[in-house]
């Protein structure tokens, strides 16, 4: 009997009913341009957590969905680790599940993408179901400071428009600190990789002085317009280069992860590599991209398939070839093909 009040105790004091060490205490309604990535984002929760804790099959949701968001409690939270590692050790090794992806790992591990890369060997940013990774991070009991904490302060900006990287800095950090994305911070300074080295200095887009003589800020527009064009150039080469990446991924209606993609979230998921998108269908991205006479690369070539109206959609690599997520999944076609050509509705550049 007094154990029966201690629980009943304890789930006051949190605020819900204890189930199995999770508190479902969150519901929430699905508003138009939502995706279940930036809910969980809002929640700080894995995507896979909302899925299992919804009977999702799918990262599909809609408009005035309600969702259950759980939550679990201090007491019970654990990583989802397959380790052999003891609880004061930080080496440990997680096996890729079905959904997964780098982000969502490295933040239930509290590291970052680059950690994860660099343990793991790994150019690019595709895992797959079964895929045993070491990951690092401190047990959450552990109350003495890493070298992995997050709370370090990066060096100032070495001038305006450069940083000189210090010890122990990475991509991921200046790239937030500068209000960046990795991406184009690899393209301002033609990385190929994420390494970088102390005292090397990087090239920061976007960051023109505000202050100087009236013909200092003439010569600062001009740049800046030049830095404009640089870095959107930069965007659709990483766009292009994501891309990619990703032939041979399996079709499947609905998709928007590496583990299967249809038309619309193979473009969803490979522009959110360069810039934020919500996640949206083949006619929702016609409707927000500008309309263009012809197609340049980097710009969104659209088809009516199986319906009246933009149902298909690619990203165009020139000399008539597309990426796109197709019946064999990722593959790159051409305009000219006898199937494509009397389908082809016309061309839209986003950037």
């Amino acid at each position: 009997m007094k154990k029966k009040v201690i629980s009943l105790t304890t789930s006051a004091v949190l605020g819900s009913t204890m189930i199995a060490g999770v508190a479902s205490a969150e519901t929430w309604q699905v508003k138009p341009g939502d995706t279940l990535w930036e809910i969980s984002r809002k929640y700080n929760i894995s995507i896979a957590k909302i899925k299992e804790a919804n009977g999702l099959s799918s990262d599909t949701i809609y408009v005035g969905q309600m969702l259950n968001i759980p939550r679990k409690s201090a007491q019970t939270q654990k990583p989802p680790v397959s380790s052999t590692a003891s609880s004061n050790e930080t080496a440990k090794s997680y096996t890729v599940k079905k959904g997964d992806t780098l982000w969502e790992i490295a933040r239930n591990y509290g590291t970052t993408v680059q950690n994860l890369k660099s343990l793991n060997s790994l150019t690019g940013d595709v895992i797959y179901p079964g895929q045993v990774l070491k990951v690092t991070g401190s047990s959450p009991s552990k109350s003495t400071g890493s070298p992995s904490t997050p709370k370090k302060v990066l060096a100032p900006s070495s001038s305006p428009n450069t940083y000189t990287v210090q010890s122990g800095d990475t991509l991921w950090e200046i790239a937030v600190k500068f209000k960046m994305t990795v991406s184009q911070l690899k393209a301002a300074n033609n990385l190929s990789s994420d390494t970088i080295y102390p005292g090397q200095v990087l090239k920061l887009s976007g960051s023109a002085s505000k202050s100087g003589t009236q013909s200092n800020r003439a010569a600062g527009n001009q740049s800046s317009q030049s830095g404009q064009s640089s870095v959107t150039n930069g965007k659709i080469l990483v766009m292009i280069q994501e891309a990619k990446k990703l032939l041979g991924v399996p079709y499947r209606w609905g998709g928007n992860t590496p583990s299967g993609f249809d038309c619309s979230g193979f473009v969803y998921y490979v522009l959110n590599k360069v810039t934020s998108v919500s996640r949206l269908n083949t006619a929702g991205y016609w409707n927000i991209m500008k309309s263009v006479s012809s197609p340049k690369i980097g710009d969104f070539v659209y088809f009516t398939t199986y319906k009246p109206g933009p149902s298909h959609m690619g990203i165009y690599l020139g000399n008539g070839d597309f990426i796109h997520a197709g019946s064999h999944g990722v593959q790159i076609s051409n305009l000219s093909n006898s199937y494509w050509k009397p389908r082809y509705l016309g061309a839209k550049s986003f950037f």
